[in-house]
This record gives structure tokens, C-alpha cells and sequence, in this order.
């Protein structure tokens, strides 16, 4: 027990009731913020001692929260051949947050200074604590959810106690070592809370015990439950629910014939929105399957809506949360784009259970490998689900509505940042939406089947792993047998690339050249894919289909043969790389403009090239110049677009017919006042 002056004396407290915590000097002396420190990806060293293996039991009542933790400690395998040759365990805690009661390792109780060190944010197990490092390490901590505003960490939510732990959070719940690439198995953890007011007790895993527990001193019935997650994982994927909420369940059965149980949970009254989201998990699931061969791995799938949650959405391992916004749907209330939304954001946060969870970042440098990954496939699958050619539009706009503005900006970074002062500053639309980009790179100068190839070869190398974005593009370019060591550039270069183009034809030998030149933030010359059809000018038919042009130096030509007449080049089909296109001449040609928007069989840019159209009629305007050709063909595209009996997507007539948005006019501009 401590002693009565308030130091530690390295005695731990038996009881968390009435005791004094053993860190209370830290939390003393670290009363006053220290100046930021900056990280740097540089320095990343792996931990000499790991946790692998992990038992916890949370003791809810109000007011006060009791959490003991017994770690299997040893060291890290993954140096050495696993043999221990010196160093201690780094544990990570907030001293705010955690209140330290007891600490021991195999039965025997740790004296500070001698057998461990504690300091502001940092609790270290010394080497000389532990047998040949390894050992079990016993927490007990004390956390007052009620009182965290931070919604980080454990905390109180309205009818329920809810955690959110990426990415620093689970310090805040006890001492740990809170980084991605301390992945354990969370054996056994037991939650117990009075019955009446938290009858749904939930963590990660499957369900493996319940029942009833002692009552409490007032005589309320109090209950527990025991969740186990076979498969490990980093700390920030840990998540615990005890609430009184109301839910719909449904089955999905897999392809090799696993049968899962699934379960949405809510506020009492918001069940009656839960319908769309259990359809859209069932749609995700099989479409993962059938896409990327991939299976969901536990008996169990539960998603909880959060009314407070500082994200959209947590992937946690079997234990997904939400913010309602973000899964609640209903017909009187909901919008097409609120389904929409929907749809896409259940799709991400089940697509993570392979790519982040069972395969996570070895650190947050590399937060775009799961994310950026995970972004582009929850895009495929809402194109798969609608419309590709409408998601691909809507997505571009976002990119160069918010993204691209980012990289224009003081703020600007590359997907994988070199450091940071705060991780939380990195959840970007760089590092997610320009990460996708470049995974869709990868996806188009593979193909769909090379990136598949690549896929399986990552998950077979990696899978139960914390690792890196260059692992990721190994395994793409060995499944593949390509050096893709040049488009590496792109995890390291801020901003967006400029691609500038010019074209000529030679009538008598029947030859189309394509001149293409790159500019970027990187020295080096980057490798991106350039994909291109060519229309005939006289026939408005496709006489190239879609080639990608891999574009690795600065200036590139590129020669099309046996072409019967001239062509009108489709540039950067499917927006094929975040760059911008811009012709060397410097001038809009409308001409080809209006030729595009009317015979170009990518829709992609059959849209974009109305949108120039827009733009230039509303530049000229605003410069108070002569737009009377340009006005012709924007009418002449307005109409045709009215005219169209064929075509039986009115999605992307919507968007034919929308002029450009205010952003990505701005975009265009030097000054935007």
C-alpha cells in the first residue's frame, strides 16, 4: 500500500478502494505542458520485450471503472530469433486518464526505482524485472469514463460506455504498449456492469461466457460477459460496450460455410433505421468474397451506433462503432446520398477487417497502407453496387475539391508524412483519398488481375502482421515480376503533379505522336500512369482502345501507328493519376472539348470534358469576353444530354448537366478572391 505522504514506496495496493495510485508523483510533476515533440519515421525502432498475450476485466460502476490487466510478456521474436538480449518493457498511459493501483510481475509486487520506472506518459518495466524477458505482468489501474470529454479512450455516451482507441487511445484505459506493432491476442476479456442499466455487455472476438455476478452493496443484479478475439491484434483495434441499447440480427453464411451472426445495436429508438446497414454488411461480405477471395474469420459481427463518437466509424476487430449519422437510414428521413453514405462507410469499416486489421501499419507513418487501401476498395464496391462511372466522378470531384487544395496549401504532405507532432493531424484527405489514388495506380498498371496477384501474395506474406507501405508495393511487384521501385516516389512527394501535353500527326505514315512532360515537388521524375484511347476526328469512332502510358521520365513521346485519319487524344481515362492535365499550348481547345463530351466512349472523361466546357464559358464570362463559339458548344452538350433516349443512367445525366463546383473552379485560378 502506498504510504501516507503520497510517494510510492514500490508496495502495490491489494485493493483499488481508498488506495493511492503509484503515480500520483507523475501526475504531479507533469501538472504543466511540456513543449510538443516532434517524431520522425527515421527513428522508428522495434520494442526489445512485446506483449503478446493479454487478459483484462473491467469492473463498471458509476463514478468509477476498475481495469486489471495480466500481460504475457517476452521478447520480441521478430529480433533476434526471438532471443532476449537486454532491455525492458515500455509501457504507454496517460497519468490524467489512469490512475496506477498495482503492479506486479509473476506474483511479485514491483519496487520503483528498482524494478520500474515511471515517467509522464511512460510506465518501463526494467529488464532486470524479468526472466530473460518474459514474464506475466499484472495491472490494476482505476479510469472514471464518466468524466472523459475526450472520447478517447473509455467513456460514458449517453445509455451506454463506449471506447474509441486509434490512435493513442488505450492508454487512456491502462498501461500498454499503445503502438501498432505490439499485436496480441486479447484472450479473455470480462466486462461486468449492473444488468438493469448495461444489459449489453460487448467486446472483441466471440462470445465465450455470461451470466450473473455478485449483486452489488445496494443490491442491484450485476452480470458479465467474456469475449475472447483469436486473432491478434495492435491496441487501437481493442474496443468494450456496455450499454442499454436495442438491435436487429441476421445470419450470413460464408463461402466455406462458416456461419455468422450479425447484429446492429442502437438507442431503443433508433432500430427502426438499422435495416439498410445490415443489407449493405451482407452485400460487403459477399462482394469481398467474390472480389478478393477474402472470408470474414469469427462466429460474430456487431456494429454499434454511437450518438458520441469522434470518428465516422472504428473498425474494430468483429466490434465495429459508429456515429449514427453514419449507419442510421430511413426512408422518411434519408436521402439517396445519406444511403449512399451509408452503404459505403459499412463497406469500409468490413473491408478493414483484412486490410488493417488482420494485416495493420507497423506504425503511423504508414497510416495510408490501410487506409488509402481500404478507401479505394470501399470505392469499388459502391461503384460495383451503382454506377462505376457515377462513383468515379463523384470521387474525383471530392479529390480535387478538398485533396487537391490540401496539397496547394501550407498543410501540404505526402501520403506517408516523414513526421508529426500530433498523429491525429494525419487522418487527411491526403493520407486517405490521395492514398486511394495510389492504389488505384497500382490497380491500373497491373490490371485488375495483377492487382489481385499482388493482393494475395500480400495477405499470404503478411497476414497476423504489422507492416509497412513498402512491403505492400513488394508484394505488388514480385507477384507481378515488375520494378516498381521508381512509383515509390509517390509515398514521399507532397503536392499534385502537373502532366503537360502536346500532339501531332503525320497524315502520309499514318502516325500519331503524344508528347507528355511531368513536373513535381520531386526532383526525380515520377512513374505515373497515363491512360489514353484516341477517337477518330472524322468517324467519331475508337480506333485505340484505352493503353496505359507509363510515364517515368520528365519528357516522354509516345507514337500510335497505322491510324487511317487524324484522332482527338482521351487523356488520363478514368482520371488514371491525381495530377493535373494541362496543354502545352496553354490554351483550352474547345474544339476537341466538344468532340470529347459528345463521341469519348470513357465516361469518365465524356463528363470531364463538359466540365472544361464549363469552366471556360464561365472564365470568359467573368473576364467579360467574347463566349459566343463557347456558349454554342455548351448548349450544343446541354442538349444532347437532354436528347439522350439511350442512355439509362439519369445519375450521370445529373452530373453532365451540373456545372463545376465553386472549389474546383478555384482550382484553376491564381488568386481566388
Amino acid at each position: 500500500m502506498a504510504s501516507d505522504e503520497g510517494k510510492s514506496n514500490g508496495n502495490s495496493v491489494s485493493s483499488s478502494t481508498g488506495g493511492i495510485a503509484l503515480n500520483t508523483n507523475v501526475i504531479a510533476k507533469d501538472n504543466s505542458k511540456s513543449s510538443p515533440v516532434e517524431t520522425f519515421r527515421k527513428d522508428y525502432e522495434a520494442l526489445p520485450v512485446v506483449v503478446s498475450k493479454i487478459s483484462m476485466n473491467f469492473i463498471i460502476r458509476d463514478g468509477l471503472t476498475t481495469v486489471t490487466s495480466e500481460m504475457n510478456v517476452e521478447a520480441n521474436p521478430k529480433l533476434n530469433g526471438g532471443k532476449y538480449t537486454g532491455g525492458g518493457l515500455v509501457l504507454d498511459g496517460e497519468e490524467e486518464a489512469v490512475k496506477l493501483m498495482a503492479l506486479s510481475v509473476d506474483g511479485r509486487d514491483l519496487l520503483e526505482g528498482k524494478d520500474y520506472v515511471l515517467e509522464p506518459g511512460k510506465l518501463i518495466i526494467m529488464g532486470s524485472a524479468l526472466k530473460d524477458g518474459s514474464g506475466i505482468l499484472k495491472t490494476v489501474v482505476e479510469i472514471v469514463p464518466e468524466t472523459n470529454t475526450q472520447l478517447s479512450g473509455l467513456y460514458k455516451s449517453g445509455p451506454m460506455y463506449c471506447s474509441q482507441c486509434e490512435a493513442l487511445g488505450f492508454r487512456r484505459i491502462t498501461y500498454y504498449p499503445d503502438r501498432p506493432d505490439n499485436m496480441a491476442i486479447f484472450e479473455n476479456i470480462r466486462i461486468e456492469a449492473d444488468k438493469e442499466s448495461y444489459p449489453v455487455l460487448l467486446s472483441n472476438g466471440n462470445l465465450m461466457e455470461s451470466g450473473s455476478s455478485e449483486a452489488s452493496e445496494d443490491g442491484k443484479e450485476r452480470h458479465y460477459a467474456i469475449w475472447t478475439d483469436p486473432f491478434p491484434k495492435p491496441s487501437y483495434l481493442f474496443c468494450v460496450v456496455a450499454g442499454n441499447l436495442g438491435s436487429i440480427s441476421d445470419s450470413y453464411t460464408t463461402t466455406s460455410g462458416r456461419e455468422v451472426c450479425l447484429t446492429i445495436y442502437s438507442e431503443h429508438k433508433n432500430v427502426n433505421k438499422l435495416d439498410f446497414a445490415m443489407e449493405s454488411l451482407k452485400k460487403a461480405m459477399k462482394w469481398d468474397e467474390d472480389k478478393f477471395g477474402l472470408e470474414y474469420d469469427l462466429d460474430l459481427y456487431n456494429i454499434v451506433a454511437v450518438n458520441d463518437f469522434n470518428m465516422g466509424a472504428m473498425e474494430n476487430k468483429g466490434l465495429n462503432v459508429f456515429n449514427t449519422a453514419l449507419v442510421l437510414a430511413n426512408p422518411k428521413t434519408a436521402t439517396d446520398t445519406d444511403y449512399e453514405r451509408v452503404e459505403g462507410v459499412i463497406g469500409h469499416e468490413y473491408f478493414h477487417n483484412w486490410t488493417g486489421n488482420r494485416v495493420t501499419c507497423r506504425d503511423w507513418f504508414q497510416l495510408t497502407l490501410k487506409e488509402g487501401l481500404t478507401v479505394f476498395r470501399d470505392q469499388e464496391f459502391s461503384g460495383d453496387m451503382g454506377s462505376n462511372a457515377v462513383k468515379r466522378i463523384e470521387d474525383v470531384n471530392f479529390l480535387k475539391a478538398r485533396q487537391f487544395s490540401e496539397d496547394a496549401g501550407p498543410m501540404q504532405h505526402p501520403i506517408r508524412p516523414e513526421s508529426y507532432i500530433s498523429m491525429d493531424n494525419f487522418y487527411t484527405g491526403t493520407v486517405y483519398r490521395k492514398g486511394a489514388e495510389v492504389i488505384r495506380m497500382y490497380h491500373t498498371l497491373l490490371s485488375a488481375a495483377g492487382f489481385r496477384k499482388g493482393m494475395d501474395l500480400y495477405f499470404k506474406r503478411h497476414d497476423g502482421d504489422a507492416v509497412t507501405c513498402d512491403d505492400f508495393r513488394a508484394a505488388m511487384a514480385n507477384a507481378n515480376d515488375v520494378d516498381l521501385s521508381q512509383f515509390g516516389l509517390w509515398y514521399e512527394t507532397p503536392g499534385t503533379p502537373t502532366i503537360t501535353y502536346s500532339s501531332e500527326f503525320d497524315e502520309a505514315l499514318g502516325t500519331f505522336k503524344l508528347t507528355l512532360k511531368q513536373s513535381s515537388k520531386n526532383e526525380k521524375p515520377m512513374h505515373i500512369p497515363i491512360s489514353t484511347g484516341l477517337i477518330d476526328k472524322a468517324s467519331g469512332e475508337e480506333v485505340v482502345p484505352t493503353k496505359v502510358l507509363e510515364l517515368k521520365e520528365e519528357s516522354q513521346i509516345f507514337e500510335f501507328t497505322g491510324l487511317k485519319g487524324d484522332v482527338v487524344p482521351s487523356i488520363l481515362r478514368d482520371f488514371s493519376a491525381p495530377v493535373k492535365l494541362v496543354s502545352s499550348s496553354g490554351s483550352v481547345d474547345e474544339e476537341s472539348l466538344a468532340f470529347l463530351a459528345a463521341h469519348d466512349t470513357d465516361g469518365f472523361n465524356k463528363w470531364e470534358s463538359g466540365q472544361k466546357l464549363f469552366t471556360s464559358l464561365i472564365f470568359k464570362t467573368m473576364r467579360g469576353e467574347n463566349a459566343g463559339v463557347t456558349e454554342g458548344y455548351v448548349n450544343e452538350a446541354f442538349g444532347r444530354t437532354l436528347a439522350d433516349k439511350e442512355g439509362t443512367d439519369y445519375s450521370i445525366k445529373a452530373y453532365a448537366l451540373t456545372l463545376p463546383a465553386e472549389s474546383s473552379l478555384g482550382e484553376e485560378l491564381e488568386v481566388v478572391d
